[in-house]
């Protein structure tokens, strides 16, 4: 009876091959977790973007200063992610004492500049002055 010794070329080429595919397995998993962490902290910044657009529009309601409310003094009054800019504002008084504040917010994913149909998302504030 002899003993063989050593492994076949068959058997190596297939623990090759399932080495190969676990290793591409993890590497497609640490690119789909780096792609979502991604998201995750562009939906923080936009989230804390848009914090601070409500507490600039709320003082400057709070304020009598409706005069001023437009998306250039948005733009220049608030730090936004990158890519981020307000395209566009409408004030509407409801009332002496509450406004409706419809604006756009753009994200410029391919970086023109510009608001495209598909990169605008309109938003709505309601703010009421407090009555004296």
């Amino acid at each position: 009876m002899t003993c063989r010794r050593g492994f076949s070329l068959l058997e190596i080429t297939l623990v090759i091959f399932i080495m190969g595919l676990t290793i591409t397995a993890l590497l497609q998993m640490f690119e789909w977790s780096h792609m979502r962490y991604r998201e995750i902290s562009r939906g923080w910044q936009q989230r804390a973007g848009m914090a601070e657009i409500r507490v600039w529009l709320r003082d400057k309601v709070i304020a009598a200063e409706t005069g001023s409310l437009n998306a250039t003094n948005l733009n220049q009054a608030v730090k936004l992610p990158a890519g981020y800019f307000v395209n566009d504002l409408k004030l509407t008084q409801h009332d002496p004492e509450t406004w409706f504040i419809r604006l756009d917010l753009c994200e410029d994913r391919n970086r023109n500049g510009l608001a495209d149909n598909t990169e605008t998302t309109p938003r709505l504030f309601c703010f009421r002055r407090r009555s004296t």
